[in-house]
């Protein structure tokens, strides 16, 4: 008999969820904790198939236990239960897709159906994911304002991360100090992470969002993997820099000839450079923009368009009405945005039929529609992107 683990400090609640799963006795049986020191102490002596736990809880909460799951028993499932608190919290958690939630008040009914394709495995649902990943636990201190410092182990590598009300200050891995240090701790892979509910960093060491340290450490992952790939050529140079050297007020664009300027084809990457149309190839900054776009992979389609729709560069497989669709979207949200007096922090999200998510981003000239896989996190690239956006004219 599979055995589901149920993690909450409201003795009243944890009565009502075993009175409620007595239907289901022949599926699962119910183990509760009143904490996250419980809940540890459970997972020695049963052999535990899923964990539904709060986040806020006394003692040791839910994100400390979910750091001590990551690293002890990372095949199995979680779900988290969270109030959400905030609109913003709400929007960020359901844009992760990664990680299985349920709002408070629960919904009985739902929360039977994640834990029932919890209990059959990845393999029966591709949606549902064993264990929570380095990127979704980040996201999950951020939005709910987490104070504590982190220790990240990959193999025999360590690293540490410090927050202080959700917000990352600083980060170290070995002589690396700051954003670098982070960009190299989120690229890892099969990490386990330890957690202490304190931050002795004062001052803040990094000046890059969260959101864009995670797409650059996507960045990093994939072409650490794709190394092997392709031939070198000589040199160890990026073509286009770090992206966080695209975060900063003075973009170093690395293309400049006898006249200052020269064509993008020129950085020595022709073979996976995108075909650029002459408008883009005229405007440095832009034909800069596309073939950064051209070297994520998680990035499947993109259209860059002007405010006035005029398509200026497609690749990929979009949709041959997207671009107009992308365009229309984009001016309605800037409506809305100067109605309600919105930030200009703003994107638009679409979960296609298969799964697939369209991000629509708008800069002062330039919008732009991406799609990226359904396991990809869209947030983290809307917020990594926005910047260079602005630096965009036409």
């Amino acid at each position: 008999m599979k055995k589901v683990l149920i993690v909450d400090d409201d003795k009243s609640f944890l009565q009502s969820l075993i009175d409620g799963f007595k239907a289901y006795e022949d599926k699962f049986s119910i183990i509760t904790a009143g904490d996250g020191i419980e809940a540890v102490q459970a997972l020695k002596k049963e052999e535990v198939s899923l964990v539904l736990t709060d986040l806020k809880m006394p003692r040791m909460d839910g994100f400390e236990l979910v750091a001590h799951l990551s690293s002890n028993y990372s095949d199995t499932p979680v779900i988290v239960m969270t109030a959400f608190g905030t609109p913003e919290m709400e929007e960020s958690l359901r844009a992760m897709g990664t990680i299985q939630y349920i709002e408070k008040p629960i919904d009985f009914a739902v929360l039977v159906e994640k834990i029932l394709k919890g209990l059959k495995g990845p393999s029966h649902d591709q949606g549902y994911i064993t264990g929570v990943s380095l990127s979704s636990f980040l996201q999950l201190l951020e939005i709910d304002k987490k104070t504590c410092t982190l220790t990240i182990r990959s193999g025999n590598k360590k690293g540490y991360m410090h927050f202080n009300d959700g917000d990352l200050l600083d980060a170290n891995y070995k002589e690396l100090q700051g954003s670098e240090a982070a960009f190299e701790v989120v690229s890892w892979k099969n990490v386990e992470i330890a957690m202490d509910s304190s931050c002795s960093i004062k001052e803040k060491n990094i000046s890059e969002s969260l959101g864009f340290i995670l797409l650059e450490g996507s960045r990093r992952t994939d072409e650490n993997d794709a190394a092997g790939e392709f031939s070198s050529s000589g040199s160890d140079d990026e073509p286009f820099g770090d992206l966080d050297s695209l975060n900063m007020e003075n973009l170093d664009l690395n293309l400049a000839d006898e006249n200052g300027l020269q064509s993008p084809a020129a950085s020595g990457v022709a073979s996976k450079a995108p075909e650029l149309s002459e408008a883009v190839a005229a405007n440095p900054v832009l034909s800069q923009f596309v073939m950064m776009l051209s070297s994520f992979p998680e990035i499947e389609n993109a259209t860059v368009s002007a405010k006035d729709g005029t398509t200026l560069h497609q690749e990929g497989n979009p949709d041959s009405s997207i671009a107009n669709f992308i365009t229309y979207v984009a001016v309605a949200v800037e409506q809305i945005q100067t109605t309600i007096g919105a930030s200009d922090k703003q994107h638009t999200i679409f979960t296609m039929s298969d799964g697939s998510k369209l991000i629509v981003l708008c800069g002062p000239e330039v919008i732009v529609g991406l799609t990226v896989g359904s396991s990809v996190f869209p947030v983290p690239i809307a917020d990594g992107l926005r910047p260079v956006l602005r630096r965009i004219t036409l």
